[in-house]
C-alpha cells in the first residue's frame, strides 16, 4: 500500500494510473478495506467478487478506449450468484 500507483502505471502499455490503483487496491488495500492479501480472511473478497471487480475494470477500460462493450463472459452470472448466495 506504500507504493504510489503512478509508479506502477505505464500509459504506453495500456496500463493507466486508475487501472494500476484498482489492481493494487484489490491485491492489498489499507486497513478497513477488503483485499485479496488482507491478513484477515473475513476481510478478503470472495473470488467471484474479485472476478467481477476485474471484469468491471476491463469493461470500463474498453469503453474508455472506444471499444464496444464486450459480451458477458461465460460464468459472469454464475459468479455473481455464487457471491450473493454462498459468500465464497
Amino acid at each position: 500500500t506504500d507504493i504510489d500507483a503512478a509508479k506502477l502505471s505505464d500509459v504506453a502499455a495500456g496500463w493507466p494510473v486508475d487501472a494500476a490503483r484498482a489492481i493494487k487496491d484489490l491485491a492489498k488495500a489499507g486497513d478497513g478495506h477488503r483485499s485479496l492479501c488482507h491478513d484477515s480472511l473475513r476481510k478478503r473478497p470472495t473470488l467471484p467478487e474479485a472476478l467481477l471487480a476485474l471484469r468491471a475494470l476491463l469493461s470500463s477500460s474498453q469503453r474508455g478506449a472506444g471499444v464496444e462493450e464486450a459480451a458477458t463472459a461465460p460464468g459472469d452470472e454464475a459468479a455473481a450468484a455464487a457471491a450473493r448466495t454462498t459468500g465464497y
